[in-house]
């Protein structure tokens, strides 16, 4: 923490007197800073998983959340707001996603795609997808039925195509939608701390009523599957295509709508023969 003052990439001079907290996580520097002691007591909320500190005048990317004389709140990228006016939950979830954005995009060391994550062993299960696609409804039920958790958002992939640990408490969503946060103890699982390889991609979303019929997929549209959800795809395509193509190596790569994830899950394990303890 700091009570010095600092300069952001606009030229402008804050006094953040409530502190900031400059970090390092996957290779890409960065601090969060406050002016008001309320929001520093959020900011540990928005730091990504495998974060280390670092010093502040090494980061690359300098965000801030800044209470105006309202009491409402503001997100500063650098060089201009993000929004404004908003309340300290709003501006809270906001800079969440920046930092999340570009983590994801700038690591420079791993490729990061928008994917759950869940581990049987050595081999993990990947289903990429977008929000809303299912995936950590998918992931928890997984880890209910014994898999380590690794993310229900991220698969940072290397250039060896190995899958490493995203794990951020769970997003699930209620029925009515909104979201809540939920650590994968609350479920009895465990959080991986180590990399492996992909066994299986898993190209599927939910359908209500639908009844698992999976398509045995090549590795060409496992790839395929996997590049649609690269975050930074158009930034660093042959790196972003190694690591796809190393991880859709020797996996199993299976295609189709499902149902409930609950009633999926014994089905999918049994196609990809796990055995569970």
């Amino acid at each position: 923490m700091s009570e010095a003052l600092f300069e952001n990439g606009a030229g402008r001079v804050f006094d953040h007197g409530a502190g900031l907290i400059a970090f390092d996580a996957f290779g890409v520097k960065m601090w969060v800073a406050t002016n008001r002691a309320e929001a520093l007591a959020l900011l540990p909320e928005v730091l990504p998983p495998e974060w280390e500190p670092c010093e502040g005048w090494e980061t690359e990317h300098r965000l801030a959340i800044l209470a105006d004389d309202r009491g409402t709140y503001g997100v500063d990228l650098g060089s201009s707001f993000l929004v404004e006016g908003v309340s300290l939950d709003v501006a809270v979830e906001t800079l969440d996603s920046v930092v999340r954005q570009r983590i994801s995009l700038a690591a420079p060391d791993r490729i990061f795609v928008h994917a759950g994550v869940a581990a049987f062993g050595d081999s993990a299960i990947l289903i990429p997808g977008s929000s809303f696609s299912g995936k950590t409804t998918l992931v928890a039920a997984l880890v209910r039925a014994g898999a380590v958790y690794y993310s229900d958002e991220f698969a940072p992939l290397d250039s060896d195509g190995l899958v490493h640990p995203y794990a951020k408490p769970l997003s699930l969503r209620g029925a009515d939608q909104l979201q809540t946060n939920h650590r994968v103890e609350s479920l009895g699982g465990v959080a991986a701390e180590r990399p492996v390889q992909v066994g299986a991609v898993l190209a599927t979303s939910y359908l209500p009523g639908a009844e698992w019929n999976p398509k045995r997929l090549s590795d060409g549209e496992g790839a395929l599957a996997l590049l649609s959800n690269t975050v930074p795809a158009r930034e660093r395509p042959e790196q972003s295509m190694q690591a796809i193509r190393r991880a859709v190596e020797g996996a199993t790569v299976l295609g189709g709508e499902r149902g409930e994830a609950d009633e999926l899950v014994p089905k999918l394990l049994a196609e990809l023969e796990v055995r569970t303890a």
